[in-house]
């Protein structure tokens, strides 16, 4: 098997991304998340972090999206998401290759984020276009064999460590509340995989490509990886584990033996092309494409 492994768009198909993956052998598609999730989006990001908690805390003292942006242009920029999440999503599509993939914490509105019910709910029609897809499935938060290996999907948003500086108490006891609601849903998928299975997580695994080294980034020096990610690798032994979210790293790492993968951000026209031995249940060559 030889596999495409790419994400990380952020709502951007180059023509030169596309003719790069034109010239390469494949015949199995994965993405790691962030079809979507344009760039526009980031001034908010970065107000968000600039925040006070005091400001964090009360939502009064606090600007919502509709508010910073004003009601049209947010209304504007939620459809431009729409569709460049569209446009990604069919182009891996129309590559007429079977696949999995997973959402990533910029794909807002594709997916129901299980661990609370007060964020991130999809949108009917970005639903409904999803059942158009058909070469390639959404395994955000699921597991599914194909030939003889297990396919386990973890994707969507994640609360990330690097974070905790500007949690406030009340914050950080609904991040733990839903960690500890997500580690029982990986618990209850590592149960279902085969002996030779591959992991698609969106968030690196706690200690591999997970450092934000971005000195611009507010949250400079902090982790962005998920402990029982790596706790769940350690234990399964996938064969491989395939991550992004983390623009900054493109390469493997190995995680007490096991390959891990980031394939770099599609944004800048980056991915890597995979050999898989089904039977042997190894890693052949890997070819990243930079």
């Amino acid at each position: 098997m030889k596999i495409l492994a790419i994400g990380d768009f952020q709502g951007n198909l180059s023509k030169k991304l596309i003719s790069r993956i034109s010239h390469e052998d494949f015949d199995f598609v994965i993405g790691v998340g962030d079809y979507a999730g344009i760039d526009e989006w980031y001034p908010y990001i970065k107000y968000m972090f600039s925040l006070k908690k005091s400001n964090l805390e009360n939502k009064k003292l606090r600007k919502s999206p509709q508010e910073f942006f004003g009601k049209e242009k947010f209304k504007r920029l939620v459809k431009k998401d729409f569709e460049a999440g569209k446009k990604v999503l069919s182009f891996l599509n129309n590559l007429k290759k079977p696949g999995f993939f997973v959402f990533g914490n910029g794909d807002d509105e594709w997916y129901n984020y299980p661990f609370s019910k007060k964020i991130l709910q999809a949108k009917k029609r970005n639903l409904n276009f999803l059942k158009k897809i058909r070469n390639i499935k959404d395994i955000t938060y699921g597991v599914k064999n194909y030939g003889e290996i297990s396919f386990l999907g973890f994707g969507g948003y994640m609360d990330a460590t690097a974070n905790n500086r500007v949690r406030t108490k009340k914050w950080q006891r609904a991040v733990d509340k839903r960690n500890n609601k997500a580690k029982k849903k990986m618990d209850y998928l590592i149960k279902q995989v085969r002996r030779k299975s591959i992991f698609i997580l969106h968030y690196p695994p706690k200690g591999i490509f997970d450092k934000i080294i971005d000195k611009k980034n507010p949250f400079h020096g902090g982790s962005t990886g998920i402990d029982f990610f790596r706790k769940a690798i350690i234990r399964k032994r996938p064969i491989l584990v395939l991550c992004g979210h983390m623009h900054e790293y493109q390469g493997v790492r190995r995680l007490n033996g096991i390959p891990v993968i980031n394939p770099g951000d599609g944004e800048k026209n980056k991915f890597a092309i995979v050999d898989i031995d089904e039977k042997k249940g190894k890693v052949g060559k890997i070819k990243f494409i930079r």
